[in-house]
């Protein structure tokens, strides 16, 4: 009799999986952790998406590191709550104290400045424009030459008067009063109070812009801002282990980080043997392994980086993990749900993933996961010489592939997913010198000088709204866990997916993506159809549908002049402009 091993009893079906820091973060990680100093959106989408919703679970993260840029979205709230509580306090100063008809004449002139630069003025004739752009500055001038005229009509008086030379009167005489108009102090301290606000605007640019290029340049130190909240570090922790699992808990998207489906295809044959030489059929269907065949179709995917291929010829950086879809709406009691943490267990094993595979359902659903990285592969003669470094591909594909046994049939499901490169804005951290930083924030500060004054206080409201209701709504979320019998704990959206530049720009990577995704489609039926036939199923029902399932260009939008495919596919393409590599939401 075998005895089973006491460990193998004691492991969990279910779990989450542990979480260690790495020493140093993937590219992906430090373009995302960048974000949201340079958009406060994605920054306000990542908090209330991940730290918010408290019981929910987040997709698996691969090649990415969601912990550092969950900490970052926070540092870059407090960051934007400094700025804009500074640049209120100078407002409230020279409306208050200092001028307040200049300081409401400067909020007026930058209300015509972003006026000016609106949509709607935009959408205006030229001659309309032109016109709008001569108001702005005659008023402008206006604003700036009746204090001067004040000043000079005051002052050169008294230098023609002998009797008071040198004697410039009292500080009203100075700084005018309310019998005569506008003065000097008037003209002086409201461009002081500019001069004070640009220099805010631009310190607080220039730290940020220091922390992209220096804790999250390239080959940097791994590095995580922590936070001053109990309840946010622990489900920052919760989030950073449910990351590192295979089960993906989702809302209503189950390939949530794998970027868009580009193409799929299922169909399910019935498992006939061959018939034999006098063309009877026998009765019975043949019975198939369900996890000897998903074996199978693994190994033919590996097998694309086999060493029997020489260098050129390997997709060297593919590779196969096990994926299960789970539906996040579940009871409280449900054995997916961690009673200790009551968040979603994200970590199946080895024996949870092999009963699913014999037992396929809607609840939870197993997939291989095939992946081909952006990473590319350097290029070398014959001989050995370099010709071209590894470099980036910019897209990555991903192959989901479902084979169920059921009903005497096998069921054989294709879904490829094309994950873009992170937003070119995002990547300023690696082509933004440090010694170029002042420079850099200084032209920043100048193209958001006039809004940031504007909506300086609206910004503050807003963002200190966010930052103090952050804990009620942790609560808050954790009680509507807690009042129902149902909850959904699947993840609303992926950080991966999120940062993402779409639409692609370049015409190479939709190429690229083509051709791993019919790399990918071939082996997977060609596995099957290799395994089917060993086991004398009749495959020619396969063979047609499969056949069938060719490459539909015709839903496709390339960018990049005009491609022609067969006889019947003309693509019309036109060039889209590249996101800038810098600015952004209050960035």
């Amino acid at each position: 009799m075998v005895v089973p091993d006491p460990r193998q009893e004691q492991q969990p079906l279910l779990s989450t999986p542990g979480y260690t820091p790495p020493n140093t973060m993937s590219a992906t990680t430090r373009h995302l952790a960048s974000a949201p100093y340079i958009d406060v959106t994605f920054a306000n989408t990542v908090i209330k998406e991940v730290v918010e919703s408290e019981r929910k679970a987040v997709p698996p993260s691969y090649g990415f590191d969601i912990d550092p840029v969950v900490r970052h979205s926070l540092r870059a709230r407090r960051l934007l709550l400094l700025r804009y509580g500074l640049v209120t306090a100078l407002l409230l100063l020279g409306l208050l104290w200092l001028s307040p008809i200049a300081t409401v004449a400067w909020l007026a002139v930058c209300v015509v400045g972003v006026g000016a630069r609106s949509r709607v003025v935009r959408r205006l004739p030229p001659r309309t424009q032109l016109a709008v752009v001569a108001a702005v500055v005659v008023f402008g001038f206006c604003f700036v030459a009746y204090p001067l005229l004040q000043l000079v009509s005051r002052g050169l008086p008294d230098l023609f008067d002998t009797g008071n030379r040198g004697d410039w009167g009292s500080v009203n005489d100075v700084y005018g009063d309310t019998d005569t108009g506008l003065g000097f102090g008037d003209l002086f301290l409201p461009l002081l109070l500019a001069a004070a606000m640009f220099a805010i605007l631009f310190l607080s640019r220039r730290h940020v812009f220091g922390v992209i290029t220096t804790e999250l340049a390239p080959d940097a130190p791994a590095s995580a801002p922590r936070s001053t909240n109990g309840r946010v570090e622990r489900r920052l922790a919760m989030v950073a282990a449910m990351q590192r699992g295979n089960i993906s808990v989702h809302d209503s998207d189950p390939f949530l980080g794998a970027g868009w489906i580009d193409r799929g295809w299922s169909f399910a044959i019935a498992l006939n043997p061959n018939p034999d030489d006098d063309g009877n059929r026998p009765a019975e269907r043949i019975r198939l392994d369900g996890g000897e065949l998903n074996r199978r179709v693994m190994k033919a995917i590996v097998d694309l980086r086999s060493a029997d291929l020489s260098d050129g010829e390997k997709v060297s950086n593919v590779y196969v993990i096990p994926y299960v879809v789970a539906d996040g709406y579940r009871r409280i009691d449900d054995p997916l749900i961690d009673p200790r943490t009551r968040a979603p267990y994200t970590l199946a094993s080895a024996e949870t993933l092999a009963a699913i595979e014999q037992c396929p359902q809607g609840g939870l659903r197993h997939y291989l996961r095939a992946v081909v990285p952006a990473t590319g592969k350097e290029i070398r003669t014959p001989a050995g010489r370099p010709v071209l470094p590894a470099q980036d591909s910019g897209v990555a594909v991903t192959a989901f592939v479902h084979l169920a046994l059921e009903g005497g049939m096998l069921y054989t499901e294709f879904v490829a997913t094309v994950m873009p490169d992170v937003q070119w804005r995002y990547q300023i951290g690696d082509v933004l010198r440090p010694e170029r930083v002042p420079l850099h924030a200084a032209e920043d500060t100048l193209r958001s000088f006039v809004r940031d004054n504007l909506f300086g206080p609206l910004y503050l409201v807003q963002t200190a709204w966010d930052a103090i209701r952050l804990q009620s709504r942790m609560a808050r979320s954790a009680r509507r866990a807690e009042e129902f019998r149902y909850y959904d704990y699947g993840a609303d959206l992926s950080v991966r997916d999120l940062g993402a530049e779409v639409p692609i720009g370049k015409f190479m990577q939709h190429l690229d993506a083509a051709k791993y995704i019919s790399l990918l489609d071939k082996t997977v039926s060609e596995a099957i159809l290799e395994f089917l036939e060993e086991h004398d199923v009749d495959t020619a029902e396969f063979r047609a549908k499969a056949a069938n399932m060719s490459f539909d260009y015709s839903t496709k939008t390339f960018h990049g002049g005009q491609q022609v495919f067969g006889n019947n596919n003309k693509i019309s393409q036109a060039n889209a402009p590249r996101p800038p590599k810098s600015g952004g939401t209050r960035g």
